[in-house]
Parts: C-alpha cells; structure tokens; sequence
C-alpha cells in the first residue's frame, strides 16, 4: 500500500475519532436521540402519577391525586379540571426531541432555560411524582413557537435539571402558570329549558320574576309587566335564566372567608318543571362578584301534563289515503311541535341535588362579571325606552 493511501486513511481514522468523542460529550448515556420521546417511559407508567408540580419565579402550583379525584393544593384543594390535567401529562408524554442546542449555561436566558429560581428567569419547572414520591419525570420549559405545519403543537426549548444539553422539542403541551386556571370551572349546569321560574330579588325589595307557562315553551315571559310597556329584547330575558343554570367559576374560597350571612345579597331563586329549587346568593364587594350556590327538593314545582286535544282548522278535512295518510299528517304535526324537556324522574332528581350540594356546599365563588350584571338586572333594565 502507498505511503500516501495510508496517511490519508489515518488521517480520515483521525477525523472519525475526533467526531465520535464529540458525539458522546454532546449526548450524554440516558438522554433522548433526535426525533425520540423526551421521556420514553411516560406512557407506560403516566397513570402512576399522582402529583404535579409547575414552578415559576410567581411561586409553585401543586395538583397532587386523592380518591382519584385532582386537587389543586393551592385553592384549599378544590377539584381540579380533570380534562386540564389530562392534558398536561398527555403532552409531557408525547413531548418529541427535534434538535440538540447549546450546553453552554450563559446562552441559556436566550433560549428561556436558566433554573426556575435564578434571577429574571423566566423558564418554567414541570416535574410529576408517584405515591411515594418518586420522580417520574422532570423539566424546565422555555420559549416556544407555533411548530411548522401541525396546528396546535409547539417547537419548546427545553432541559432536564442537572443537565447542560438543551433542545428544541414539538408537542401539544400547555402548561397554565395561573393555579385559578386549574380549577373545574363548571358550578352550574342544568338544562335552562327545564327552568319554569325564576324570581331575582334585590335587597331594595325589587323583584325579577320571569316564567314560562308550559316546558315546552320557548320564551320566558317577565311577571307583573305593567300594561302599556314592553320588553326591549326577549333575548336578554332569555339570558337571564340561562346565565343562572351555568354558572362557572373564577376562583373559589371557603364559605368562612367571604361570609354572606347578613350581607345585602341578591337572591335568585329557579325552579324546575321536576321539583328542583335552585338558589343562588350574589354580593358584590372589593370588585368582585361572590356566590353561594344551593339546591333543594320541592314535590309542588313538578309539572304534570294534561293530554292535548288539537282540534283541526277550520276548513281543514280529514286527512285522505286512509291510515298511511293519516299518520304521515300525524307525523308531521309532531315535526313542527318544539321539543319537549325531560321531566326527570324524582329520583334522578333528588340524586342530582344530594350531588350539587354535597360539591359547592362549602364554598364561595367568584363568577365573571359579565354574568354578575347580568344577574344583577331588574325589571325597569329591560324595558323599551321610548324615542
């Protein structure tokens, strides 16, 4: 062989040394090849998770697991949004590696990755343990960009604490830094179409009364309306009842911190066509809209329909074609009526208030504004003014 044919093969021999040394200082023995899960092991053993953590400068968010049910430890516990935590552990899981970045720790602040605690950081801590405390996984979140062709997935940089390689990574993980957006939002939620009452009243004595006649009647009426005047939108009127039935929530305190008892509340009252009697407290202070929300059983609220006897119009015949006509005319009556509400059987309903106040017993809530005022609505607001 050529004196030159070997230097050049020691050289290349040289070369590929040089980049394998490289390589192995880049990644170090246990972190994740381009194009790999962050955390390969997530999936098999994500339902073993049963705390969650999210670190920033503004503090720490906790969601620990008790009786299958996710508490947010920063809001005294209160239930957390099942669906919110879902979502966070599932996109952890799937989180994917792109690219290896830097190692060098003084380009971490470009890239949104120095240590949670250090100053100015603006990086965020997601770590996720089991029942006995073990790390399942662990990571600090930087900035982020919408990923290129895959709506709703992201290109995050990221790091695991203690190691000095960063990434880009893609997935669909959003994690919320706010503890108020953990919380199960939902306080209310009954069909409006079930309510036949409402009656609002304001600690001046005015009251709101809005009614229906019959469940399957579409629009609410408002009572006593004096003669001459009329309602300036039936949709606002509508609105009122079905603000009511779905409440949600912003935040949640317990019922001794924000005491409504002798407070000037307003009371609203509905009742359905099957027995339930709803009532909800609100007081406005500090610029904020506190509620209390309760439930009780009322056997005289149950509707009990009456057959409907539907004489034909005037210089209508009888339908012709014999029994197939007569039913096709049958069937489209009934296509035209509107859709009659589910009068729940006294059990079902009684299950379902036990359930309404067994969960918001304790509380007081903060609801947004908007359906404060609208709550908050007397008669005279919805009249017609003249021109």
């Amino acid at each position: 062989m050529k004196l030159k044919t070997l230097s050049m093969l020691a050289i290349i021999a040289a070369v590929l040394i040089i980049v394998a040394v490289f390589m192995a200082e880049q990644q170090e023995p246990g972190a994740p090849a381009m194009g790999q899960p962050v955390f390969p092991e997530l999936k098999t053993v994500i339902n073993d998770v049963t705390e969650l953590s999210v670190d920033t400068q503004s503090g720490t968010i906790t969601l620990h697991r008790r009786e299958d049910i996710w508490r947010v430890k920063e809001k005294y516990d209160y239930p957390a949004d099942l669906a919110t935590v879902r979502e966070t552990l599932i996109g952890l899981a799937e989180l994917t590696t792109l690219e290896p970045k830097t190692r060098k720790p003084e380009l971490y602040e470009k890239l949104g990755l120095q240590d949670v605690e250090a100053e100015g950081s603006l990086s965020t801590g997601i770590t996720l343990k089991d029942a006995g405390g073990k790390t399942l996984a662990e990571v600090i979140l930087g900035n982020n960009r919408p990923a290129k062709g895959k709506s709703g997935h992201k290109e995050i940089f990221i790091r695991k604490p203690g190691d000095p390689q960063t990434w880009l990574a893609e997935g669909g993980l959003t994690v919320e830094k706010n503890p108020g957006q953990w919380l199960n939002k939902e306080l209310v939620q009954i069909e409006t179409k079930r309510v036949r009452r409402l009656t609002v009243t304001h600690p001046d004595r005015t009251r709101l009364v809005v009614k229906k006649a019959k469940p399957a009647d579409l629009d609410y009426q408002v009572a006593d309306l004096p003669e001459g005047l009329e309602i300036e939108s039936q949709f606002t009127v509508n609105n009122i009842v079905s603000t009511v039935t779905s409440l949600s929530l912003d935040d949640v305190k317990p019922q001794n911190e924000v005491p409504l008892d002798a407070q000037p509340v307003v009371t609203a009252v509905f009742q359905t066509f099957d027995g339930l009697e709803g009532t909800v407290q609100l007081l406005r202070q500090d610029d904020k809209d506190y509620v209390t929300v309760s439930a009780a059983f009322n056997a005289e609220l149950i509707w009990k329909s009456e057959p409907e006897k539907e004489p034909a119009p005037e210089g209508e015949s009888e339908p012709q074609g014999g029994e197939q006509a007569e039913q096709e005319a049958r069937d489209k009556k009934d296509a035209a009526k509107p859709e009659q509400p589910k009068i729940k059987p006294q059990a079902e309903v009684k299950a379902e208030i036990e359930a309404l106040n067994k969960r918001v017993g304790a509380w007081v809530y903060v609801i947004p504004k908007f359906r404060a005022d609208t709550l908050l609505k007397k008669p005279q607001d919805l009249l017609k003014t003249s021109d």
